[in-house]
C-alpha cells in the first residue's frame, strides 16, 4: 500500500476533521497517517484564548491575514517546525504529503528542501468563504484543493496556477455519508416533536447554556445537546425533560440525522457535515475574525439561517416548528448544494491517485 501523510493542526477540530475526511476517502487504497508536529504550547494557547479571550484570537487572526504579515508568520513557524516536520516525513516515508492547515504549508516545503526530501505535496484550504492570506502566500504545491467555488476563484485571482488548482468540494468524514438516524425514543425524546441538534464547538468557544435554557422554553421543541468535552454542561442538562445531553462521541452523525435542524457556532466542518445529512443550519455564534464570512456563505447558498440573538433564535424555531413548509423549502436548497458538493468531492481520490503515482 502506498502511504499518505497528512499534516493537520489540533487547534480546534476543523483541520483534523478535514484530514480525517481525506483519510476516510483514501483508506481503502492507501495507508494514511495524520500528524500535528506543533508543540503543545500551541494547543494550550488555542484552548485558553478560545474559551476566555476571543478578542485576542480575533486580533491574532487579523494580524496574520495580510500578505507581508503572513510571510513573516511563516518564517517564524518554519524555524520552529522544520525539525519535527522532517522527522515526521522520514519516519512515515509517505508517497504523498497533504496539509489541511495554513501554517503547515510553506513550513513543510521548507523542511523538504532543507533535508532534500522529494515528495509530491498538496494542500486543502480550510476556509469556505474567504481564504486566509497564510494559504495564499504559498503557491508552490503540486496541487491545491479548493473546497468551494468561492475559494477556487479567490485562488485563481491570487495567482495560483489553474492547472494545479482544483475545485474539490468540502470533504466530510465517512460517517456522514451513510448515517442512519438514531431513534428518538432511545434518547427519551418524542418522535413527534421538532428536534434541534445543538453544538457549540469542541474547544468551548461558544458558551451556550443560556441558549439551551431558552430553547427548552419553546413549546413543541426538544434538543439533542452535544456537550463534547464540557462535562459541566453535560451534568447541568442530563436529567432535564425534552433534552438529551450527549457526551463526547466520535459517532455523531446518527444524532444529527435524527434532528430537524442543526444549531451552533458557524464552523465550516459542522456546516458541511449538516449539509451532507440534508439538515439546514442555524448559526448562533461565530469566532470573531475567523468565521464572520461563514454567515454570509450560509445565507448566499440558502443553507440555513443566521440567528445570533436569543430573541431571533426563539422566534425562528417557533416559526419552523409551526410551519413545516418553511423547513421543507430550506431543505431543498440544502439538497441542491449537497449534490454539487458531493459531485466535486468525488474528484479528490482520482487527484490523490495522480499525485501519488
Amino acid at each position: 500500500m502506498k502511504k499518505i501523510l497528512i499534516f493537520a493542526s489540533r487547534t480546534g477540530g476543523g483541520h483534523i476533521s478535514l484530514a480525517e475526511a481525506i483519510r476516510d476517502q483514501a483508506q481503502k487504497k492507501y495507508e494514511v497517517e495524520i500528524i500535528d508536529p506543533q508543540p503543545g504550547i500551541v494547543h494550550l494557547h488555542y484552548r485558553t484564548v478560545s474559551r476566555h479571550a476571543l478578542w485576542l484570537w480575533e486580533a491574532e487572526f487579523k494580524l496574520s491575514d495580510g500578505t507581508k504579515r503572513a510571510r513573516v508568520a511563516h518564517e517564524v513557524a518554519k524555524n520552529t517546525l522544520v525539525i519535527p516536520i522532517a522527522r515526521a516525513i522520514r519516519h512515515a516515508r509517505p508517497d504523498l504529503i497533504i496539509s489541511t492547515y495554513p501554517f503547515l504549508t510553506s513550513e513543510v516545503l521548507f523542511a523538504m528542501r532543507i533535508f532534500r526530501i522529494q515528495r509530491p505535496f498538496a494542500m486543502l484550504f480550510s476556509d469556505p468563504n474567504g481564504v486566509h492570506r497564510a494559504w495564499l502566500t504559498e503557491k508552490r504545491a503540486h496541487a491545491t484543493f479548493a473546497p468551494t467555488r468561492e475559494t477556487y476563484e479567490q485562488a485563481l485571482a491570487s495567482g495560483f496556477d489553474p492547472a494545479r488548482t482544483h475545485f474539490t468540494g468540502w470533504p466530510v468524514r465517512g460517517q456522514f455519508y451513510h448515517a442512519m438516524p438514531i431513534p428518538l425514543s432511545r434518547l427519551n425524546l418524542n418522535p413527534e416533536r421538532f428536534t434541534v441538534f445543538l453544538q457549540g464547538g469542541g474547544e468551548g468557544a461558544a458558551r451556550f447554556s443560556h441558549t439551551v435554557e431558552n430553547l427548552l422554553d419553546i413549546d413543541g421543541v426538544q434538543v439533542i445537546l452535544a456537550t463534547g468535552t464540557n462535562h459541566r454542561l453535560f451534568r447541568q442538562f442530563q436529567e432535564r425533560d425534552n433534552i438529551h445531553a450527549l457526551p463526547f462521541t466520535r459517532e455523531i452523525a446518527p444524532y444529527i440525522a435524527a434532528s430537524d435542524v442543526v444549531m451552533g457556532k458557524a464552523g465550516p466542518n459542522m456546516l458541511f457535515e449538516s449539509i451532507a445529512l440534508g439538515k439546514p443550519f442555524i448559526a448562533t455564534a461565530y469566532i470573531p475574525g475567523q468565521e464572520e464570512v461563514n454567515l454570509e456563505f450560509i445565507q448566499r447558498h440558502g443553507l440555513g439561517w443566521v440567528a445570533l440573538l436569543t430573541s431571533e433564535q426563539g422566534g425562528l424555531l417557533k416559526q419552523l416548528s409551526a410551519s413545516p413548509e418553511m423547513l421543507r423549502d430550506k431543505k431543498q436548497s440544502v439538497e441542491n448544494y449537497r449534490c454539487t458538493n458531493q459531485e466535486a468531492t468525488n474528484t479528490i481520490l482520482p487527484l490523490i491517485d495522480s499525485l501519488a503515482q
